[in-house]
């Protein structure tokens, strides 16, 4: 079986405006900071930034006009600030429409 060819985030990212395009690196960066462990990768088909530690656990999806970045198993966490958006049975998100939006919204 032929894998298709590894695309970095960064040729991932070339293709969004520029603002979805720093937003979603001020997301990258959260999340080495937070899990500086984790192994990144891209899922074109799924049209996000992946992150394994070692299992996957959180992503990047870049949208029109905003970033998500999202939780696996995002049902399981605990949010007593309310952050996290969705109602699907797993996953759960935050959306990054400014970079204020990832300064201090972190309960603690």
């Amino acid at each position: 079986m032929n894998r298709a060819r590894d695309v970095s985030a960064e040729e991932f990212l070339s293709g969004w405006p520029p603002r979805v395009r720093r937003l979603a690196e001020a997301a990258r960066r959260c999340i080495r900071t937070a899990v500086p462990y984790a192994t990144e990768r891209v899922r074109p088909g799924w049209r996000l930034i992946g992150y394994n530690a070692p299992a996957y656990f959180a992503f990047v999806a870049p949208e029109r006009d905003h970033v998500r970045i999202g939780f696996e198993w995002g049902v399981m966490l605990s949010d007593p600030s309310r952050l996290l958006e969705g109602s699907a049975s797993q996953v759960r998100y935050v959306s990054i429409r400014t970079l204020k939006d990832l300064r201090g919204r972190a309960p603690r």
